[in-house]
């Protein structure tokens, strides 16, 4: 118990959810004639309790502990919470201001592949006119990335 273990196997919570992909990071909780209780990381939705044989896991870090498990899985949230929050409020920024100014929301989705292309075009700019703080802001929005969903799953 208290083993951090990664998912061999394709393992659904319950009759009908969606199975957890291959590399899900949980931890062991119980262990029940010869089964693993192993509580997933899932992302927003908190920990998901699954069952697993031995051989559909694989240790990655022994004794860690489900209370410290826990505890970084919250931390892990509050960084995917930060992240979305850095991809969405410039969204939400941009309709705020077109309601403002035009006074409704007509025109909006008409308008939204040319505006996704002059602000690439603005960055571009950004990058040749300052290029320490364009190396800076895209390097810790892809550690902030990293740390809130992980490195990218090999398969």
């Amino acid at each position: 118990m208290g083993d951090v273990v990664r998912l061999t196997s394709a393992l659904a919570p319950g009759l009908f959810s969606a199975a957890l992909p291959i590399g899900s990071v949980g931890v062991v909780s119980a262990v029940t004639n010869g089964s693993l209780v192993v509580d997933v990381d899932a992302g927003f939705a908190g920990t998901v309790s699954v069952t697993a044989r031995p051989h559909q896991c694989r240790v990655v870090e022994r004794g860690t502990g489900v209370i410290r498990f826990r505890s970084r899985t919250g931390v892990r949230n509050a960084m995917r919470l930060g992240a979305l929050i850095v991809v969405v409020a410039p969204f939400i920024h941009f309709v705020a201001s077109w309601w403002l100014a035009t006074g409704s929301l007509d025109g909006l989705l008409e308008n939204l592949p040319l505006l996704a292309l002059e602000s690439g075009a603005e960055a571009v700019g950004f990058a040749f006119a300052d290029p320490v703080r364009a190396v800076l802001s895209l390097g810790l929005g892809t550690l902030l990335w990293w740390l809130a969903f992980g490195p990218p799953r090999r398969i």
